[in-house]
């Protein structure tokens, strides 16, 4: 049995022997450099500056938040970015100024436009101002030369008519007359050539015709007109022949419409007048009688 005791004791003294193989003190896994080096030194060792890392290690880290809360600076990266750039810029430069040239060129050009723009409506107005203005002139005076041609004409004509006749068709002369008369001066003269006139001219057989050989114009206000008619007329009856040689007769002409009529006929004499009998010789008045106008009439 003590045999035993022996064997047991031996496994015992065999388990503790193994028991510093399989498990290693903590000081023996302090091993290598930094287990030989005292913790004294670890702290008196200064630290490596963080400038040795790498500049794009740097640029990847983020940065972090400094004791005391500052924040680490951003070290500049040093890449050739700028420089790229500032040599396109130098290059895009001429095209810049280019394109600044023709934005400037085409500000002016739309600056004159919107002015153009704005004058042309003041344009327009004072063109249509003016041309209204020169329109309403030339048609006034257009409106005023017209007057005078008529003016001159229904004096001409009435002078015409009032010495003109034919003893064997007295009424054709006395229509025309009173054709161109106004109202009162057709009574006038109705009343004048039905009271003896007519008989006088149908006795001697006479004839009479006129020549217009000028009108003069005087004013023309409205529709009230004035006008001197020089007139050449002869007269041949039975009793012989009478001329009559620049006869002047002041009328007043008026407007009713569109037509001119006499309102005042008065004759202001004559340059000449001569009579030569049936025998051929000559006499001084007399002869075959002439209409004689109203010396006045109203309108």
């Amino acid at each position: 049995m003590p045999a035993e005791t022996t064997t047991g004791d031996q496994d015992t003294d065999a388990l503790e022997t193994a028991e510093p193989e399989t498990t290693e003190p903590e000081d023996a896994k302090a091993t290598g450099p930094e287990a030989d080096k005292p913790e004294n030194a670890k702290a008196d060792e200064p630290e490596k500056p963080e400038a040795d890392e790498p500049e794009a290690a740097k640029a990847d880290e983020p940065e972090e938040p400094r004791a005391g809360g500052a924040k680490k600076p951003k070290t500049p990266k040093k890449t050739k970015t700028p420089n790229a750039k500032a040599k396109k810029a130098k290059a895009d430069e001429p095209e810049k100024a280019e394109r600044e040239e023709h934005d400037s060129s085409r500000r002016r050009v739309l600056s004159g436009a919107t002015l153009l723009k704005a004058a042309l409506p003041v344009a327009l107005v004072a063109s249509v101002v003016t041309a209204g203005l020169q329109w309403y002139q030339a048609d006034q005076a257009a409106q005023r030369e017209a007057d005078r041609q008529a003016v001159r004409a229904r004096a001409g004509e009435f002078g015409r008519a009032l010495l003109s006749y034919d003893h064997r068709n007295l009424q054709a002369a006395r229509n025309r007359v009173l054709s161109l008369a106004s109202d009162d001066f057709a009574k006038t003269y109705d009343a004048a050539f039905t009271g003896g006139l007519e008989g006088v001219i149908a006795r001697l057989k006479a004839d009479a015709t006129a020549t217009v050989r000028t009108v003069y114009l005087g004013d023309i206000e409205g529709s009230t007109a004035r006008a001197i008619v020089v007139m050449d007329s002869e007269v041949r009856s039975s009793a012989g022949t009478r001329r009559v040689l620049g006869s002047h007769l002041d009328m007043r002409l008026i407007r009713t419409g569109e037509r001119w009529r006499i309102t005042e006929v008065t004759s202001i004499g004559a340059a000449n007048e001569t009579m030569v009998d049936g025998d051929g010789k000559q006499r001084q008045g007399g002869g075959a009688p002439l209409p004689n106008p109203s010396p006045s009439s109203g309108g």
